[in-house]
């Protein structure tokens, strides 16, 4: 598939020094960053979900379309520049052909999301083969079963 860039030109800059927050974990915001430069890390509940240094990803986008606090914390590896969207519904009416872009992105997020689940219960279902390890695949099991529920249908 190839790379989704949003359409950027002529948004503002910000620059974050390394180890400055770009987004905190549980507070509200509706600003959208877009990589620019550099690498972020990207942590949820106090663990590293992952690093980032692929410019054009979208970050805070979640927080702006559903008007929620920011579910994950960004922090700048190095110094890191982004390009800012202070109102993302602003820019989706002053630019619709921004929309099936993001749109995209966050199929694509979905997708991947969907993979990494199906490759879950497929180590659960060999955990469960194993019966020193069938307790710790029943509360995996348990987990799949609750993402389940979260999304009201079969995920995988």
């Amino acid at each position: 598939m190839k790379d989704i860039m949003l359409e950027i030109e002529g948004l503002p800059e910000k620059t974050f020094s390394k180890g400055e927050a770009v987004l905190e974990e549980g507070r509200p915001g509706t600003t959208v960053y877009i990589l620019k430069d550099g690498s972020v890390s990207v942590t949820s509940a106090g663990s590293e979900i992952c690093k980032i240094n692929t410019p054009g990803t979208i970050f805070g986008e979640i927080s702006a379309l559903l008007n929620v606090e920011y579910t994950a914390a960004v922090t700048a590896e190095v110094e890191t520049t982004f390009y800012v969207i202070d109102d993302l519904i602003a820019l989706f009416k002053s630019n619709p052909d921004v929309c099936p872009d993001v749109a995209r992105i966050l199929a694509l997020r979905v997708l991947n999301m969907n993979l990494l689940f199906a490759e879950i219960q497929h180590e659960i279902v060999g955990l469960q083969e194993n019966s020193e390890t069938k307790q710790a695949s029943s509360k995996l099991n348990t987990l799949i079963q609750r993402m389940d529920e979260f999304w009201g249908r079969d995920i995988l």
